[in-house]
């Protein structure tokens, strides 16, 4: 908050602290930004968080319950190669960090566990084949483990469907089906369904870029792979921030908060492990063009 000698002068920054980032009444938007570009690198980076989520494991006939935190951090550079109007065919992505921080909580011992996934460092070519992307290791042939990573992911993007195709005012609302989520979610998901209320609350500067700020709320359930079969059952509850430039369409940066739940199987050394999970979940993403 703004703290001023005499009342004239706060009631003068009050004033322009409310008007900051209004705009017209009349103004309009195109919330979804321009095409991308042959040539366009997209610098990224991201944390997901689930924190003190009541966990049940079962088997082979054993129950255990625990407490676990959960801290998943990913950096990449991805380049565009290939574009077919507004969508990307083909991407070169670079994945300087993707790793996940476990701390299990059992009886009142704490174990800790740091794992990269089989892509980090590596780099990935990926191209669209007809509504599916098939992805390949630059100089190198992938490992088993790294093959099924390959083809949990996807490319580049376009985030089209979740808002208008009209341009439209701060102020505006409205609803989108929750499986337009589906191909930002990657190929690890499968039937998601739901729906997310979306406004465009103002327009906010984020490094210098004019940025529509969007709030989104809504809940969804959908399935989640294991070993490339839907085994796990997951909800969300999420409200969600996004500051998305409206000169390039990059999502500048974006923070969610939230509740997940987890039930089925997934294996873990060719064992079947019955789990349980939830929890809480929060997370937050910056992109910007290189």
């Amino acid at each position: 908050m703004f703290q001023c000698k005499w009342a004239i002068g706060a009631a003068a920054v009050l004033f322009a602290a409310l008007n900051l980032g209004r705009a017209a009444d009349n103004d309009v938007y195109d919330l979804r930004g321009p095409a991308p570009e042959k040539g366009q690198v997209y610098v990224s980076k991201g944390t997901l968080k689930i924190k003190d989520a009541d966990t049940t494991m079962k088997v082979a006939g054993q129950t255990v319950n625990l407490k676990i935190n959960l801290e998943v951090t990913s950096e990449e550079e991805a380049k565009v190669l290939a574009v077919d109007g507004r969508n990307v065919t083909k991407c070169q992505t670079k994945i300087i960090k993707e790793r996940a921080d476990v701390t299990a909580n059992f009886g009142g011992q704490e174990m800790k566990h740091t794992e990269p996934t089989a892509l980090e460092k590596e780099t990935v070519i990926s191209e669209r084949d007809g509504k599916k992307w098939k992805h390949v290791l630059v100089d190198s042939k992938p490992t088993e483990k790294q093959k099924k990573e390959l083809d949990s992911r996807n490319g580049i993007e376009n985030d089209d469907d979740l808002y208008p195709a009209d341009k439209v005012k701060v102020g505006h609302a409205w609803k989108v089906d929750a499986s337009a989520l589906t191909k930002m979610l990657g190929n690890s998901f499968s039937d998601v369904k739901g729906s997310l209320d979306q406004k465009f609350v103002k327009i906010e500067d984020v490094d210098g870029e004019k940025c529509a700020v969007i709030e989104s709320s809504g809940k969804l359930t959908a399935k989640m792979k294991d070993d490339g079969e839907p085994t796990i059952d997951v909800e969300m509850e999420l409200k969600v921030t996004t500051h998305k430039s409206l000169k390039t369409g990059v999502n500048m940066k974006e923070k969610f908060t939230g509740k997940i739940k987890l039930e089925g199987t997934q294996k873990m050394d060719d064992i079947k492990v019955e789990i349980k999970m939830a929890g809480p979940i929060s997370g937050e993403s910056t992109s910007k063009l290189k």
